[in-house]
């Protein structure tokens, strides 16, 4: 059982907890928490991780990311998250908060990691990960349009409209 944090309309905490698994039984103006990390090296390449095959839509590409525990902080939740699923520890002042995005029940906040992380140096350590690959952001778009991808549209990314590229 893991147990995860309920907050309001505003992001703030009511007080409630549930188990993760019950997640999908939200009710109206309840919501929980994740976290997403996009990796971005010094070539202005994207880090995707490839979901495990045994996992819901297996073999997609993604963002890293993940749900928030019961009293966390994102940034904390983000940093687990980073070294779960890729063996990669970062510090928090090397993580710049982009925005958070507000979907069906769900807040995502969105965090930026700019590193160069050599691809041999990542460890998938908790079997969510099959492979990661660095992606320009013309490549992740014809990923995404071609379905390949968890996300369902390019402008569900943050680098619609964005210049966050440096």
């Amino acid at each position: 059982m893991e147990l995860i944090d309920i907050y309001d309309e505003n992001k703030l905490k009511t007080g409630k907890t549930i188990d993760r698994s019950e997640k999908d039984k939200l009710g109206e103006n309840e919501y929980v928490i994740s976290v997403h990390c996009f990796i971005i090296n010094s070539m202005s390449q994207v880090l995707l991780t490839q979901r495990s095959y045994e996992k819901n839509r297996g073999g997609m590409w993604e963002d890293t990311h993940g749900g928030l525990r019961a009293g966390e902080k994102s940034v904390d939740g983000i940093k687990r998250e980073l070294w779960e699923e890729l063996g990669i520890k970062v510090n928090e002042d090397e993580l710049t908060f982009y925005t958070t995005l507000k979907k069906k029940n769900t807040f995502r906040d969105i965090f930026i990691l700019y590193k160069d992380i050599e691809l041999n140096s990542i460890k998938f350590n908790d079997g969510e990960v099959r492979d990661c690959k660095y992606v320009s952001v013309s490549e992740l778009k014809e990923i995404i349009e071609r379905g390949e991808s968890t996300f369902k549209d390019f402008k569900d990314t943050i680098f619609y409209n964005s210049d966050i590229l440096k």
